[in-house]
């Protein structure tokens, strides 16, 4: 019976710290919002190209959303993917200043959400660039996105259309 007890009270501390290590990342999206457009072939800021190299935005148009992700976990986690059924093509963007002229290019790798810390999405820096818009966007109408997570996986949100 001693023997038992023993190994009970072993099993019980292995539970417990086995449980202290990192939590998993708990991932919340605050203030989603995606920029109005029309399928004028115009980039997001209205002007012609800066995607990917080229000088010329894809037909369709292109538009962008913005957001603050947030992780209330142990772990950090990465951003690697964002889909919506308004956009042919979705990509995660950074706006860099290249040679004196701002261009938009995909982030290699994703964005990283650090552990118990949070990372904007906000015009001029890192956003999700939807490419290929099937329709216009209107002020006033909500987009839905779904946001693709290394660890925590899948998290859907409905983000307004506003104008900057």
């Amino acid at each position: 019976m001693r023997v038992m007890n023993v190994l009970v009270l072993i099993l019980a501390s292995v539970a417990l710290l086995a449980g202290c290590g990192a939590s998993a990342p708990q991932i919340s999206v605050n203030e989603p919002w995606v920029r109005a457009a029309k399928m004028t072939g115009m980039d997001a800021q209205g002007g012609m190209g800066g995607h990917g190299g080229t000088d010329m935005a894809p037909a369709g148009g292109t538009s962008a959303a913005y957001m603050v992700l947030v992780n209330r976990g142990g772990a950090g986690d990465r951003l690697v993917s964002a889909s919506t059924d308004v956009a042919e093509v979705v990509e995660l963007h950074e706006t860099k200043m290249v040679d004196n002229v701002m261009k938009m290019e995909p982030v290699a790798g994703g964005i990283p959400v650090p552990a118990n810390g949070q990372v904007e999405l906000k015009p001029g820096g890192l956003h999700v660039m939807l490419i290929g818009l099937k329709r216009d966007l209107a002020a006033g109408e909500t987009v839905r996105l779904t946001l693709k997570f290394e660890r925590a996986g899948e998290v859907t949100v409905d983000a307004p259309v506003r104008m900057p």
